[in-house]
């Protein structure tokens, strides 16, 4: 068994990928992301809400300066450990306005170890800050910072998600060239909507699913019927919940979230902020199957969901 730290040295060996969080290729992928989800799951409080808002804000600023900005999956994660720190403790300096700066920095930190992101150092971090922190107490806060975490610095995100909506739910005929679309753009408003507080309210299946819907609208409307029906029909998605967090998702970045009017793959389809498209009825013979066909594609062996 590793100590946490021979753990943490391990894993700084072994590049993260953000889409596949799992290091075991037995894993069974969206049964290990479910039983994952619920320990990765960060839920802010209020009373924590302001020093999120001041880290939150520190990363975005450092987001696209320096060489952090060849490398946004680096702030992605860093935010992530920052909700997920927060939601199991206090700022050991809690009335300290550098308190929230210190905790982004160190998650910085361990997030571009993660990543392998050799290029972003500490100083570059803090270039522009009048005041840094100096490299022994940084690696005190990234200590602080994975014991909060219980060590587990392969975050299981939204991003984890992302790959099996879209092999599971996306419809038939399937054009790589449309899906790497729709990924990128999946991606794109994920790390767009994260800064967002409320994005951290829902679990990161959901807003993985509110994302794809969003950027399915954009770059595949044809298929988006179909895409929400089968969405809808995974038993672990929540329906209250996905239109939730595509409001919330759509006032974050500006943008439309596409939802269904009904359950029905057939109907009209409403796209917020959007004009209008036209009735998936035009488009259904070709790009919709039906809600039973969704529930084969997204349950998977029925043993799994007891």
């Amino acid at each position: 068994m590793n100590m946490p730290g021979e753990e943490y040295a391990y894993e700084y060996d072994n590049e993260f990928d953000l889409e596949n969080p799992f290091t075991s290729p037995a894993d069974e992928p969206i049964a290990s992301l479910l039983d994952a989800e619920g320990h990765h799951s960060p839920s802010v409080s209020a009373a924590a809400s302001a020093a999120r808002r001041d880290a939150a804000g520190f990363i975005s600023k450092v987001r696209y300066d320096g060489e952090l900005a060849a490398h946004p999956r680096v702030a992605y994660l860093a935010l992530n450990y920052v909700d997920r720190f927060l939601s199991k403790r206090q700022l050991p300096f809690e009335h300290k306005p550098w308190a929230p700066r210190l905790l982004a920095i160190s998650c910085l930190s361990v997030a571009a170890k993660m990543q392998r992101a050799a290029a972003i150092s500490v100083a570059d971090i803090q270039r522009d800050e009048d005041f840094m922190f100096d490299a022994a107490t940084i690696r005190r806060m990234e200590r602080v910072v994975l014991g909060a975490l219980e060590w587990r610095a392969r975050s299981v995100t939204p991003l984890a998600f992302v790959g099996f909506f879209l092999s599971a739910c996306f419809p038939p005929p399937r054009h790589p060239p449309l899906l790497d679309a729709v990924r990128a753009r999946a991606v794109d408003i994920l790390i767009r909507a994260q800064p967002e507080v409320k994005m951290a309210e829902y679990p990161a299946s959901v807003v993985a699913a509110s994302a794809l819907l969003a950027a399915a609208a954009e770059v595949a409307g044809a298929h988006l019927p179909a895409f929400h029906a089968a969405v809808a029909a995974c038993p672990f998605v929540n329906s209250e919940k996905l239109r939730e967090c595509g409001e919330a998702m759509a006032a974050a970045c500006g943008i439309g979230i596409g939802t269904a009017v009904t359950a029905s793959a057939d109907t009209p389809v409403t796209v917020l902020g959007h004009g209008h498209y036209r009735s998936a009825s035009s488009e259904s013979d070709r790009t919709v199957g039906s809600v039973a066909d969704a529930k084969k594609r997204c349950m998977g062996p029925p043993s799994r969901w007891g």
